[in-house]
């Protein structure tokens, strides 16, 4: 094998190492940010402290929820303890935006609407988790006017009152559903963006993306889209 090759691979495996410590440090945090709920007399956002903390690896929703629930089928199986987790996921947010730490507070929104659509499905036969699923996605990068109106209006507090008053005026962004999309991060201002005048579920940053995900996909689903939107209204 070639010094490159080698350096190559020694890159790739150095990359997936801090990817692990990074997921191992935000757990841990998440771990200090539950015992400050517990053990604070300021406000819990919604939190009810007798939860027993299903831990998700620091994965990616779908790889940790395979994985947890290998783990705690028990937990997994009952609507009361997902319950529980989807509220420690929104105090934790607001207590994240309340410190100004933006990125996880992303991370605990975007996983506390996993929960919803997840508990809604399977437990309630509401909407089907597809139709929750480009939410999830969008709150990993959402701006934060969207951030802090999604957990303002999951809490029963005014916590997020103030800091709504303050960011209100933010441009919301929004997140193009072609993966293909050139643009940094698939980002760009929502008001800008296009969307399927057909299902109305997904949105473009512009008409080329949009004839690109047409082709590359969306036209086998965009019909099943429009009939899961239509009856779940």
């Amino acid at each position: 094998m070639s010094s490159r090759k080698k350096a190559k691979g020694k890159a790739r495996k150095a990359a997936k190492a801090e990817i692990a410590a990074e997921a191992t440090r935000k757990h841990k945090d998440l771990v200090t940010q539950l015992n400050r709920l517990e053990d604070d007399e300021t406000c819990v956002h919604g939190y009810e402290s007798d939860l027993i903390v299903v831990p998700l690896d620091g994965n990616p929703h779908g790889v940790a929820t395979d994985a947890s629930r290998a783990k705690f089928p028990q937990e997994w199986n009952s609507v009361y303890m997902l319950r529980k987790i989807d509220s420690l996921l929104l105090a934790l947010g607001v207590n994240y935006i309340l410190k100004g730490d933006i990125d996880l507070a992303r991370h605990c929104a975007s996983s506390a609407n996993f929960f919803k659509g997840f508990i809604e499905e399977v437990f309630y036969e509401g909407r089907p988790m597809s139709m929750e699923l480009d939410k999830t996605t969008e709150l990993f990068v959402s701006d934060e006017h969207t951030l802090v109106r999604y957990l303002q209006k999951r809490i029963p507090c005014s916590c997020l009152d103030d800091k709504y008053e303050e960011v209100k005026g933010v441009k919301k962004i929004g997140l193009c559903c072609n993966p293909q999309c050139k643009i940094p991060d698939r980002t760009t201002e929502r008001r800008s963006m296009l969307y399927c005048t057909r299902c109305r579920r997904v949105n473009y940053c512009s008409p080329e993306c949009q004839e690109v995900h047409w082709h590359g996909g969306h036209k086998e689903v965009c019909e099943e889209m429009r009939m899961e939107r239509k009856a779940y209204k």
